[in-house]
């Protein structure tokens, strides 16, 4: 994937990023090793030395890149640098190993395919460009641009340098064209998710509203005439209607809150997750515990929401836990949701024998948070209880 490209929409093509920076980073080792092969096929001249210290410094050079494309993530502007650096060590030790007839001047040919994978066409061209004149300089100021046909080997070497880089031009055109295609369907899928949520918002706000305004309000009116006959008659079977009508009543009130959580609305996740949380500490008779340390608001609670109502039924039928943990914090980028059990657990090669069956409930939450950019992820094991763990980032 192209650095340069600009943002795309899906978390998976950031990983993808940094995943060409690893390799990149990876080969850039693999070429020390070639180079000291090279150099002993390679020869006499009087700057073995020199090439050797300069090898231990392009090798300490790629050693630390490594360590900062699994530490940090890489900008253009790290990943410009970087390439910059490649090509003053990849001169350096070709002038310092023979110049023209060099070993080490098959190094170079690692920059413009490295920048491909990394840059627009139009970088590419221009590092590759750089690449050859670089080449050039460096074989043409060494004595041995003076010896016997030293012009027609460091014609050929351009060349190659130069066909090398018109590939890589091409290979970044037809990269850019699939990332921007890739973005294009990430964009438009998460679009669609969102009209599908935002329908299934006002359809799940519509029925809480009919279920409040008719059948709650038939059910009190109807519980009002029980209790009105109960002052004057007294029977059991009066008190037991009166009771199922109180609990069918509590029940809906229940419903309607999951259909459309205005708590949510009014008090943000810090206030939303208590509650789902406590009503299912009831239903699984667990104790439940609440880590909130996140005290803002983002465009993607309902998801979030939705989620941990899901994770904590999961705890409620299946884990037959005494404690439940929910967290909820900031952490690199990312709002992180995080439902902890210290249940039965169970054999994560179970969830596709269930989706098998049917039980799609973790497999529609997957596709919702992946769908906004995020990821879902459970781990667990049988005996050692369920940590399950959403992400998402914190700009959608």
């Amino acid at each position: 994937m192209n650095i340069a490209d600009g943002k795309v929409s899906l978390r998976s093509l950031v990983e993808a990023t940094k995943e060409t920076e690893r390799i990149v980073a990876w080969l850039r080792l693999l070429v020390v090793a070639l180079l000291v092969a090279g150099q002993s096929i390679d020869y006499p001249h009087p700057h073995r030395a020199a090439f050797g210290l300069s090898i231990i410094f392009f090798l300490a050079w790629s050693l630390a890149v490594i360590g900062y494309v699994y530490a940090r993530p890489v900008t253009f502007y790290v990943a410009l640098v970087i390439t910059v650096g490649d090509v003053v060590a990849i001169t350096a030790l070709a002038l310092l190993s023979g110049g023209a007839f060099s070993q080490a001047w098959f190094a170079y040919l690692l920059i413009p395919i490295a920048v491909a994978f990394r840059f627009r066409p139009a970088f590419t061209a221009v590092a590759s460009g750089i690449t050859t004149v670089a080449y050039l300089l460096q074989a043409l100021s060494h004595p041995t641009s003076k010896s016997f046909q030293a012009d027609r080997v460091i014609a050929v070497h351009a060349g190659y340098l130069l066909w090398v880089g018109l590939a890589s031009v091409l290979l970044s055109s037809v990269l850019g064209r699939r990332t921007r295609f890739v973005a294009q369907l990430a964009a438009a899928r998460e679009q669609l998710l969102a009209d599908a949520m935002s329908a299934e918002d006002r359809q799940r706000q519509l029925l809480a509203e009919s279920l409040h305004d008719e059948a709650i309000q038939n059910l009190l009116s109807a519980r009002h005439d029980l209790q009105e006959v109960s002052e004057e008659i007294e029977h059991p079977s009066l008190i037991r209607a009166e009771q199922a009508l109180a609990e069918t009543v509590r029940c809906l009130r229940e419903t309607i809150m999951d259909l459309h959580p205005t708590v949510l609305e009014h008090g943000g996740l810090e206030v939303a997750l208590p509650a789902v949380g406590r009503r299912a500490a009831q239903q699984g008779g667990f104790a439940v515990r609440f880590d909130l340390r996140y005290r803002g608001r983002h465009p993607q609670e309902r998801v979030l929401l939705q989620a941990a109502r899901e994770l904590l039924a999961n705890a409620v039928r299946h884990s037959a836990a005494s404690e439940v943990v929910v967290g909820l914090r900031e952490l690199n980028g990312d709002l992180v949701l995080t439902v902890a059990d210290n249940g039965v657990g169970f054999s994560l090669d179970s969830l596709t024998d269930k989706a098998a069956r049917g039980h799609v409930g973790l497999v529609s939450q997957r596709i919702r948070i992946e769908g906004i950019g995020g990821r879902l992820e459970i781990r667990s094991s049988p005996g050692s209880g369920t940590l399950a763990e959403v992400r998402i980032p914190l700009t959608t």
